[in-house]
């Protein structure tokens, strides 16, 4: 029996896909592959992440790379938080959850105004005990600091402690760290997979 469900955001709760982005303000293929890799690949996306960077910092090293693409770079970067949006059927799965009392955490990678933006923007965020966010604490999954700040903040006992996210590397680790885990993809079943740690 768990006591407490922990959540990862992107890919769990809220859809992060940047290629849906990259395609509606990149017309040419060559290009849309050099802008994704310059921005979402980069050291810098991480460390906005991390919180050691700002957005204007982040976005003068794209535009110094690809001076070119400086038009789309900026485009980008001003509209991708619009395209984060609720996984509606994960969102009712919390909501049961919820319902039923059950200790739920946010333990996250995310830029700052993103998580901020999100946060206003939508109502499930009332549904959790606490949440850490990589940005706040200058560490991010899958570095094991994250995951043992989480556990430290809020007296939480690993072996009954359920973590969820789309990152196989992040699943991993948290297993090393004794969580119970379900490594959430599109063909997953999350109702059903966390039902099997409840009852």
């Amino acid at each position: 029996m768990i006591d407490n469900i922990v959540f990862d955001l992107g890919n769990v709760l809220l859809d992060f896909t940047p290629e849906n982005i990259i395609n509606d303000y990149v017309f040419d293929d060559i290009k849309r592959e050099e802008i994704y890799d310059n921005i979402f690949n980069s050291e810098e996306w991480i460390m906005l992440d991390r919180g050691t960077i700002s957005k204007k910092e982040a976005i003068s090293k794209f535009i110094d790379r690809q001076p070119k693409n400086k038009k789309e770079i900026l485009t980008i970067m001003n509209n991708w938080i619009s395209y984060l949006k609720p996984i509606n059927n994960n969102i009712l799965v919390l909501k049961e959850l919820y319902k039923k009392n059950i200790n739920l955490y946010i333990l996250s990678n995310f830029h700052k105004e993103a998580f901020l933006k999100v946060k206003s923007k939508y109502g499930f965020f009332d549904y959790f005990n606490g949440k850490v966010i990589s940005y706040q604490v200058k560490t991010i999954k899958p570095e094991d600091k994250i995951y043992k700040l989480l556990l430290s903040k809020y007296n939480l006992d690993s072996q009954n402690t359920l973590f969820i996210d789309d990152s196989l590397k992040n699943i991993e680790i948290a297993q090393e760290l004794n969580f119970k885990t379900i490594h959430f993809k599109d063909d997953v079943n999350l109702e059903g997979e966390v039902n099997k740690y409840l009852y």
